[in-house]
């Protein structure tokens, strides 16, 4: 019975990572409500497994306490909401704050909204980070990341490969833009580069293990499919960090064969399994639409203008900065704000704009500049302090140089790798926030947290 409080949490949280991208990427509201019961359901059960176990949970303070600043921040801004905002008739609401002097959010319901989801994200990382303890969830976690996206992944080819004008199960017709379970072919592109280095991951662990060959094809195809995805998929900045990320596994690899450290490996094994991949991806991708994403790279320089749609929101964003200050509008405030400040435009930014296309912008306007630096702390905090694990063993020096020997290779090739496609991952996903808004996405969100998780529990499965 025990063990079944213990586990019932985590065995929720394996369930909800499937869900997400499936419930068409968690981007329609119903798909979001029901994200926020399975993690509030999660935090639940977690609570209450450790009040029955008299214990704490391992959560690095750091991280606990930019979690609980941020929604601190984002509920305190919803209770002291100055208004609320009428769709209808355009207007804003005024309301009778708690504070009159204090901040508060010019979107009440929106925030509340965007406060729940958002809490429900954090509470996520802090659950993850608890769980890397264990090397069996630990894999279990990264299973469900790699297994789940690349069944996404297969759904996104097979519709290219038929011409599909919707998801298979949907009455609606999704437009050009749709991939996969998500209608913007941009944040698929994002949850695809946020997988694929994972089951890179997978692929280099089953051959440095010497697993069985069925597992090295199975987790080989895998990846071949997870990159055919990115470039069939028409998003060129998908497409163009994918390459960047699997140049970036390229030089790595290449660094540790160098170095020694993935025994089993040799040069000439690794160039040829390369070869071949290269070969299978673009194959796949040729069947799958290439010359889409060949078409669309061709409008590029049309594109890039100084009347550029996302430029020019760009520039009204750091308008509106200095104005939001340090607490910014309140959280998912944006669409809301943003028609106030394009006058300077006239026409040129017709339409609704529910994202800034920039989430670092977006960010600071909706939590200014104490939110922002918040939430700064919590992402890239959990890279620096997993690199500060992992190198940690460089700061001790020995005269014994077979003693050095044994501190480089302190940290195990398994985690080395593990360590190193996580970073790929998070990294494909930042780079890909400066031009579009995959931290918008509830299930990107989802997916992120669980990589913040795994590096902020770093100190369990890196070097000692």
């Amino acid at each position: 019975m025990g063990q079944l409080i213990v586990n019932a949490p985590r065995w929720l949280l394996l369930a909800t990572l499937a869900y997400a991208p499936w419930a068409y990427g968690a981007t329609r509201q119903w798909a979001i409500v029901g994200l926020n019961y399975l993690l509030g359901a999660m935090l639940g059960l977690w609570l209450v497994s450790y009040l029955l176990r008299q214990g704490w949970p391992s959560v690095h303070p750091v991280l606990a306490v930019s979690a609980l600043g941020l929604a601190a921040q984002a509920w305190f801004m919803v209770i002291n909401a100055k208004y609320d905002y009428d769709n209808a008739r355009h207007e804003f609401i005024p309301l009778t704050p708690l504070l009159s002097w204090a901040p508060g959010s010019l979107h009440r319901s929106l925030s509340a909204t965007k406060a729940i989801q958002l809490s429900a994200i954090l509470a996520a990382v802090c659950v993850v980070c608890d769980l890397a303890r264990s090397a069996v969830w630990r894999k279990r976690l990264l299973l469900t990341l790699a297994l789940t996206g690349t069944s996404v992944v297969l759904l996104g080819l097979a519709q290219r490969l038929s011409n599909a004008s919707s998801v298979f199960w949907g009455p609606e017709n999704m437009g050009k833009t749709f991939f996969a379970t998500y209608r913007y072919h941009a944040n698929a592109g994002a949850f695809m580069n946020l997988v694929w280095p994972i089951v890179a991951g997978f692929v280099v662990l089953a051959f440095l293990r010497g697993s069985a060959l069925w597992k090295k094809i199975l987790w080989t195809m895998a990846l071949v499919l997870c990159l055919a995805g990115v470039i069939a998929n028409t998003s060129r900045a998908a497409g163009a960090l994918g390459f960047l990320s699997a140049a970036l596994w390229v030089g790595w690899l290449t660094c540790q064969l160098v170095r020694g450290r993935l025994e089993g490996f040799t040069g000439a094994s690794v160039v040829v399994t390369a070869l071949l991949v290269v070969v299978l991806v673009v194959a796949v991708a040729a069947l799958a639409g290439l010359d889409t994403t060949l078409k669309r790279w061709g409008q590029f320089d049309r594109e890039v203008t100084d009347q550029n749609g996302r430029l020019l929101v760009a520039r009204v964003c750091l308008d509106m900065i200095p104005v939001a200050g340090w607490w910014g509008f309140g959280p998912g405030t944006f669409e809301t704000t943003f028609p106030y400040f394009t006058q300077a435009f006239g026409n040129k930014l017709d339409g609704r704009w529910l994202y800034a296309h920039q989430d670092y912008l977006q960010t600071l306007i909706e939590w200014g500049y104490i939110g922002a630096c918040c939430w700064a702390v919590l992402v890239f905090g959990a890279v620096f302090y997993s690199l500060f694990r992992a190198l940690r063993r460089r700061r001790h020096r020995h005269h014994d140089p077979h003693q050095r020997q044994r501190d480089r290779e302190r940290l195990s090739p398994s985690a080395r790798v593990t360590h190193f496609a996580l970073l790929v991952a998070l990294a494909g996903v930042l780079l890909h926030a400066l031009v579009d808004f995959p931290l918008q996405i509830a299930s990107i969100q989802l997916y992120v947290a669980v990589v913040l998780g795994l590096l902020w529990g770093s100190q369990h499965w890196l070097g000692e």
